[in-house]
C-alpha cells in the first residue's frame, strides 16, 4: 500500500516540481558532456523527497529511520538544490559543502543507531554465536564510509535518462523482499515506498527525458538506500547478509569499483569527472542511450536475482 500510495503522490507532484523549476530557472542548460540537447528542469528529486516522505510518516509514524530519512534528506536536498542552482548558472558548486553535509547526516544516523554495530565470526569457521562488536569508533567510520559511499554511487550513475532511478527501484525492490523475509515491517515499508518514489519518477525520465532529479534527487535516493540497507539486511552482520546487500545495490557499487579501479590504473585523481563510467563504456560502443539503460536494467536484475537466491539458500 506505501509503495502505491508514493507512486501516485510523487506521479502526482512531478508536473508541480517541473512548473517550479521553469519558475525558478532550475534548468540543466546542454552543454559540454551533457546529452540532453535543450534545458532540462532539476527539480524531480524534490517530488520524490517530499512524497515519500509524507507517504512513510502516514504509515510508519514516529520511527527513528523515517526522522533519519526525513532530517537527512532536507539537508541533503537543500545542498543538492545549491548545487543544481549553480549548474543552471553554469557554474561548478565547490565539492567540500556537499561532502560536509553528507558525513553530517551519516554521523546523524550513527547517533539515532542506525549504523554497523559488529560482524558474526562464524562464516570464518568460528562456533555458531560468535560475534565481534565494533568499538565506537570503527563503528562510526564503517557507517559514515557506508552512508557517504552510496550516496555518490547514485549520484555518479546519474548519466543516462533513467538509469540512477531505475537502478534505485531494482534495489528497493530487492531490499524490500529481503526485509519481507526477515520480518523487518518497517524497513519493507520504507523500501517498496523507496521503489514507488524511484518509479513514478521515471514515467517521467526514461529515455526521453521531461524532468531531471537533479543532484538534490540522486543524492537524497542514494542516503535512503544506504539507510535502509544498514536497518535491514546489514543487520544480521553475516557474510551471506554482507554480500546479499552488496548485490541488492550491485549496479551501482560494480560501476564506481571499476571507475575507482580504472582511475588508479590511469593515474587519474579520483574526483575528477570523466567518461569512465559503465553507462558511458556501453555508449561509446555504439550502444544508445536507451539500449544502453535496458542493458543495464539487466544487469540490476541479475543482482538482484542473486541477491534473493544467496539470502533463500546461501
Amino acid at each position: 500500500m506505501s509503495g502505491l500510495s508514493t507512486f501516485f503522490l510523487v506521479y502526482l507532484l512531478m508536473p508541480l516540481a517541473y512548473r517550479l523549476a521553469w519558475k525558478t530557472k532550475l534548468l540543466d542548460m546542454p552543454r559540454g558532456r551533457k546529452g540532453h540537447s535543450k534545458p532540462m528542469p532539476l527539480s524531480g528529486g524534490l517530488a520524490m523527497f517530499v512524497g515519500l516522505l509524507l507517504v512513510t510518516s502516514f504509515f510508519a509514524g514516529a520511527q527513528k529511520t523515517v526522522a533519519v530519512l526525513a532530517v537527512g534528506g532536507v539537508l541533503l536536498v537543500a545542498i543538492g538544490w545549491v548545487d543544481d542552482m549553480y549548474k543552471a548558472q553554469q557554474k561548478d558548486f565547490p565539492a567540500l559543502p556537499k561532502l560536509l553535509v553528507q558525513v553530517a547526516v551519516a554521523v546523524l544516523a550513527f547517533l539515532l543507531d542506525i549504523r554497523f554495530r559488529g560482524i558474526s565470526l562464524t562464516w570464518l569457521g568460528a562456533e555458531d554465536g560468535s560475534y565481534v562488536s565494533f568499538p565506537v569508533f570503527l563503528s562510526l567510520l564503517a557507517t559514515v564510509l557506508w552512508i557517504v559511499g552510496l550516496i555518490n554511487m547514485v549520484n555518479f550513475l546519474d548519466g543516462v535518462d533513467g538509469l540512477a532511478a531505475g537502478a534505485t527501484a531494482f534495489s528497493a525492490i530487492t531490499l524490500f523482499f529481503l526485509s519481507m523475509f526477515k520480518g523487518q515491517e518497517v524497513t519493507a515499508l520504507l523500501a517498496v515506498a523507496l521503489a514507488g518514489a524511484a518509479l513514478a519518477f521515471l514515467r517521467f525520465n526514461f529515455y526521453p527525458a521531461k524532468i531531471f532529479m537533479g543532484d538534490a534527487g540522486s543524492m537524497f535516493l542514494g542516503f535512503a538506500l544506504a539507510v535502509i540497507s544498514l536497518e535491514g539486511t546489514m543487520k544480521g552482520a553475516t557474510l551471506i547478509s554482507l554480500v546479499v546487500t552488496v548485490l541488492a545495490l550491485g549496479l551501482p557499487v560494480m560501476d564506481t569499483m571499476q571507475v575507482m579501479i580504472s582511475r588508479l590504473l590511469a593515474g587519474s585523481p579520483m574526483y575528477q569527472a570523466d567518461r569512465r563510467h559503465v553507462h558511458h563504456r556501453l555508449m561509446s560502443f555504439g550502444l544508445t542511450a536507451k539500449q544502453t539503460v535496458v542493458v543495464l536494467y539487466l544487469v540490476s536484475l541479475l543482482f538482484s536475482g542473486l541477491a534473493v537466491f544467496l539470502f533463500l539458500y546461501g
